[in-house]
């Protein structure tokens, strides 16, 4: 029991992606970084640079503003001891807004609020499924807000600070993972949660004279501390394993760091290449605890996640000065442990293939893409349960994405 509690724990501050980063990480910022595989870090700004590239947004001229939504859709089949179940038909929505202000010449002003992880799902027919007793049923909702200042050193130079503060709202549901008949199957509870956590990040965008084609930018984001504060609702309480109360949790989420290549081969194209490494090692375990129950012990879980990289290629080449064509690809590494694997996130290593279409004016702009992502099946051994380490495996994961947004010009 204490097992899935720390995994529900791990989910609320893991969660990187229904698309990218692999494991539960979200990167749909922008409709233009969707079409593009986010492989928007070098090239030209936009408000939305605030959740790329903040550094960026010294380039962008008055009061502009973004606000979008994407629309996602997922389907995966877990396996578990030879038995399978399929997720239920579902749409999530993440919305976004932007708003950048210069100041001077050298100073510029943001404020992005997006999520940057973000999970939910059910499985089918969980009743008479093993999978249960890890997870059925899963809701993970994160928000951040990052005001950003952002400062141009030079015509070549720039670069940006921002600080960032992570909402979370969770819930789990799962059957008791118990050896006893009596209560195998005589209940499940509920794990849910919320918490507000900081963290920051640094960013810088370079564009060389004596390189005027080409262009570099980075970022870097710390390591944000989760302490988490919910409820865990049992259907029957079990002595020394499951009762209702009030619970708590702690776990660190990992920094990051992320850096794009552009390139200009005419004044109308554009290709840029990207990379982004999660240290995913820097997270060792989860601790979870009752707030009222002595007799129950603190739960110290290990999970043995690795540090993981995401590829990306993206290209834009404006067809007139008004339209722009889009393209992208991901390969986005997957940090899940095949001697560890459990219910939450059943999918490994994923490809994502995206395309869009964008319409700008003087004032303002709309931004269309879809992307779909291919997942790699994965074959494994769950995390301990009572029944002891079953076989698993992850198949038949696929996801489609579509993004809208919309930006205006002060």
């Amino acid at each position: 029991m204490y097992k899935k509690l720390t995994a529900v724990l791990l989910l609320s501050v893991l969660l990187t992606d229904l698309s990218h980063g692999a494991g539960f990480a979200l990167y749909e910022y922008s409709g233009r970084a969707t079409a593009m595989g986010g492989a928007v870090m070098a090239n030209k700004a936009e408000a939305a640079s605030l959740a790329t590239n903040p550094a960026l947004i010294t380039e962008l001229e008055g009061t502009q503003a973004q606000v979008g939504l994407t629309v996602v859709t997922a389907d995966a089949k877990t396996t578990v001891a030879g038995d399978s179940r399929t997720l239920k038909n579902d749409v999530w929505y993440l919305p976004n807004f932007f708003i950048t202000q210069k100041w001077s010449d050298q100073i510029s002003f943001g404020l992005g609020g997006f999520s940057r992880y973000g999970l939910g799902g059910e499985y089918k027919n969980w009743e008479t499924w093993n999978g249960s007793k890890l997870a059925y049923k899963v809701n993970l909702e994160t928000f951040s807000f990052t005001p950003t200042i952002a400062v141009k050193a030079n015509d070549e130079f720039s670069v940006a600070m921002g600080l960032e503060a992570m909402i979370i709202g969770f819930s789990q549901n799962s059957t008791l993972n118990t050896a006893s008949a009596a209560y195998a199957h005589a209940t499940g509870y509920e794990i849910s949660g919320s918490g507000v956590s900081w963290g920051g990040n640094f960013s810088f965008i370079y564009k060389p004279e004596w390189a005027e084609k080409w262009s570099l930018g980075a970022i870097y984001r710390t390591k944000i501390k989760q302490d988490l504060n919910g409820r865990i609702a049992a259907g029957m309480e079990v002595p020394n394993q499951l009762y209702s109360g009030d619970a708590k949790g702690s776990i660190a989420l990992p920094d990051s760091i992320s850096a794009g290549i552009s390139f200009r081969p005419t004044e109308d194209w554009t290709i840029e290449a990207g990379i982004v490494g999660t240290f995913w090692s820097s997270y060792d375990q989860i601790v979870i605890e009752y707030k009222d129950k002595e007799e129950a012990p603190t739960i110290h879980n290990k999970k043995n996640y690795q540090d993981v990289y995401r590829l990306n290629l993206g290209t834009e080449y404006m067809l007139t000065p008004n339209w722009a064509l889009r393209a992208g690809y991901v390969y986005d590494k997957s940090p899940i442990n095949d001697h560890a694997m459990d219910t939450l996130v059943p999918v490994d290593n994923r490809h994502i293939a995206s395309v869009g279409v964008g319409y700008q004016t003087k004032t303002w702009s709309l931004d269309f893409a879809y992307a779909h992502v291919f997942a790699e099946d994965l074959r494994g051994n769950s995390i301990e349960t009572a029944s002891g380490i079953l076989p698993m495996e992850y198949s038949d994961g696929k996801s489609d994405m579509f993004a809208l947004t919309f930006g205006y010009k002060f």
